[in-house]
């Protein structure tokens, strides 16, 4: 059975087994049978039969007939490049972000695409008495914020996707995204936060810096001399 989904098109069985391996994960130390089939709302056997093509495929396991179910190492070993390329870009925007902050003065962070939202993976806190404090960890929509559009306006299968999803917050920043497409930088006027201003440049397209602060400090021309200094220093990277 197939449904559409957005633009595309989802083939149930395949759903079905990305939920059930969804519920391997969330369990921790594995998950039975009637745990997975009933959070998926699916009969016992249909949950059966797709876990054990999972299984047979390498990606699931269990120890015993009735015992839980677990993941392999399979998927990690999907994963893993995608994560060691993160790390790697992480360690070398580190020096970056410090050299950014120091000559700017304000807050600058690395963040990455999760889903719908940016996840901040490194922040150079400003010296300033009144500053803006990120977090690692940190998570924010991507519509809306600075780095969202900087990210979007880089990745036009992603802006495609999100454009049909989130067709309403959509209209409401297509604009920005366009300006953030045409400048190479994405600016947030105190749209996101009241008393937050913030300028974002994208890395490629699955991760860019933000430098942001009190919009006291930083008018829309400064963000605009903030973006060139972000610029300068990943060309000298």
């Amino acid at each position: 059975m197939e449904q559409r989904e957005g633009s595309g098109r989802v083939i149930q069985s395949v759903q079905r087994a990305f939920e059930l391996l969804e519920g391997v994960a969330a369990g921790g130390d594995g998950a039975r049978l009637s745990e997975l089939a009933d959070a998926a709302g699916l009969n016992r056997s249909t949950a059966h039969n797709l876990l054990a093509s999972l299984e047979a495929l390498g990606y699931v396991e269990q120890a015993g007939k009735g015992t839980p179910y677990r993941l392999t190492s399979r998927l990690a070993r999907l994963v893993r490049p995608a994560v060691e390329a993160e790390q790697a870009l992480r360690l070398r925007m580190r020096p970056i972000l410090e050299r950014v902050t120091q000559q700017t003065g304000e807050t600058s962070y690395l963040a990455f695409v999760s889903g719908e939202e940016y996840l901040c993976v490194e922040a150079v806190q400003s010296g300033e008495p009144l500053r803006l404090t990120v977090s690692p960890g940190e998570r924010e929509p991507l519509l809306g914020t600075a780095i969202g559009h900087a990210l979007l306006a880089a990745d036009p299968d992603l802006a495609a996707r999100l454009s049909t999803a989130e067709f309403a917050r959509w209209s409401d920043n297509e604009a920005r995204i366009s300006d953030a497409r045409r400048d190479g930088y994405a600016l947030d006027l105190e749209q996101f936060h009241l008393g937050v201003a913030c300028v974002a440049v994208s890395i490629g397209s699955n991760a860019a810096i933000g430098v942001a602060g009190p919009s006291s400090r930083l008018p829309e021309p400064r963000l605009a001399d903030i973006a060139m200094t972000v610029r300068a220093a990943l060309a000298d990277d």
